[in-house]
């Protein structure tokens, strides 16, 4: 209520100001644009406000849309939500005179609990509609990674052919330059090192009259490789580039109860064996993702006399990590995908649910300090997880912890307790599967170390 009483305060502050002649607020001349970069790898999702009023959240090796403003100077905030508090704690907050047609970035480095706020400020290009040419700034908010250069070549250009588009140490960001549209591949060495590479794209397509801010990251638990790439444009359209050296990550979970131990084939001869032996409540180690769309198929370990049943999945994004989850009942089972968040967050632990138990259609979660019951007074910190469907990650303060499972708005027991010792920064990720009594369920561990 505090922040929507001043909100309506401002705001009518404003509207009084500019309604009546003598009004001491200032004309703007202009507008610029605003824009903020997480670079914090372990942050949670932060909140970025001009003010009292939010721009939105963002998260690890994100950019905020650019958002336009008068030429006044403004406080910008940046708020994070700890685990069991009610109200969001500010952890920063910079003042900036947008100027007009400027184009301002803050970078957000170091400690979430105090981050550091580097202002970068240029000029929002402006395009006429016959160029061919794109503009591009590369930034370096890649914390493990010292000096760099950066090569922005056309596709079979070597690295060192032609000077660097950029060296760059951390937290900074180099000049604009214009390319001619069509295809580049980057190259990232460190300084005058061609031999230690980094980071070689995929060949890349870029359009005319778009000017990129190109941020290279530290790759975190949700990419395959150590180095990542990231534009924003300032009309707001994000692009990733990804490292052509690593394959994205596929890994299938068995959480079907009827479902025997089967191998899993990625051709219909069933010649192609993927994996031999999943059994129910395993997981398969991660493997190179196809690149094109796929059918899995499932028969009976050490057997392809017949096929238990098949999982089209579409190709899968470059730089990514999936789950196939194999669920359901005698002869309908079926696998679910998504793309898991396998990012730890340092200001919390992260438990990840999957459900897979068919005689329970939903069921709450409970966390509670070791060997303390759940009780009346206890509420659950995640309600109604639905089957079949990946459910909200929990995070929870560091201690020891029991987790409980119950019928969904009870509280009967269907599993528990489950211990798991959580610290900042940790994650686990928990299956939910059938036990001989429909009664109750099974928590599995299927985090891999």
């Amino acid at each position: 209520m505090k922040r929507i009483f001043l909100l309506l305060a401002c705001s009518g502050t404003l509207l009084l100001g500019a309604c009546t002649s003598d009004s001491a607020l200032p004309n703007p001349t202009g507008k610029g644009a605003i824009r903020a970069i997480n670079a914090i790898k372990g942050s949670p999702e932060v909140g970025f406000l001009i003010e009292e009023r939010t721009l939105g959240g963002i998260r690890y090796k994100e950019s905020s849309t650019p958002a336009p403003y008068d030429d006044f100077s403004y406080n910008f905030n940046f708020e994070i939500a700890y685990p069991g508090d009610t109200s969001l704690t500010r952890v920063a907050t910079e003042n900036v005179k947008i100027e007009p047609n400027g184009d301002h970035i803050l970078l957000l480095t170091g400690d979430i609990n105090a981050p550091t706020v580097t202002v970068w400020n240029g000029t929002i290009r402006n395009f006429d509609d016959t160029e061919t040419v794109l503009e591009a700034r590369f930034a370096h908010a890649n914390a493990a990674l010292g000096a760099i250069d950066v090569y922005f070549e056309a596709p079979g250009t070597a690295p060192g052919t032609n000077p660097p588009a950029a060296t760059l140490s951390f937290g900074e960001i180099a000049d604009p330059a214009d390319f001619a549209e069509g295809s580049y591949v980057m190259t990232i060495t460190a300084a005058n090192d061609l031999n230690t590479v980094y980071f070689t794209s995929r060949e890349t397509t870029l359009l005319p009259r778009f000017a990129h801010v190109m941020t290279i990251y530290e790759g975190d638990e949700n990419d395959p490789a150590p180095v990542l790439v990231r534009s924003m444009t300032s009309v707001g359209n994000p692009l990733t580039l990804v490292d052509a050296n690593y394959p994205s990550q596929t890994r299938i979970i068995h959480g079907a109860s009827t479902l025997p131990p089967v191998d899993i084939y990625d051709d219909e001869l069933l010649t192609s064996l993927v994996y031999a032996g999943l059994d129910f409540k395993g997981a398969t180690p991660y493997f190179d993702a196809p690149t094109e769309n796929t059918v899995y198929y499932f028969t009976p370990a050490s057997s392809t006399a017949t096929i238990l049943f098949e999982q089209a999945v579409l190709a899968q994004l470059l730089g990514s990590y999936t789950h196939l989850y194999a669920i359901g009942d005698t002869d309908l089972w079926s696998g679910v995908r998504f793309a898991p968040d396998r990012a730890p967050t340092l200001t919390s632990a992260r438990i990840r649910f999957f459900h897979a138990a068919l005689n329970h259609e939903r069921f709450d979660v409970y966390v509670v300090d070791r060997d303390v019951l759940i009780s009346e007074d206890n509420v659950p910190i995640l309600r109604n997880a639905a089957y079949g469907i990946p459910a909200p990650i929990v995070n929870v303060k560091a201690g020891d912890k029991d987790i409980y499972l119950t019928v969904s708005a009870e509280k009967t027991v269907i599993a528990g307790p489950f211990q798991f010792d959580a610290s900042l920064g940790s994650s686990i990720e928990l299956l939910v599967v059938d036990t001989v009594d429909p009664a109750t369920a099974e928590i599995i561990d299927i985090t891999l170390p």
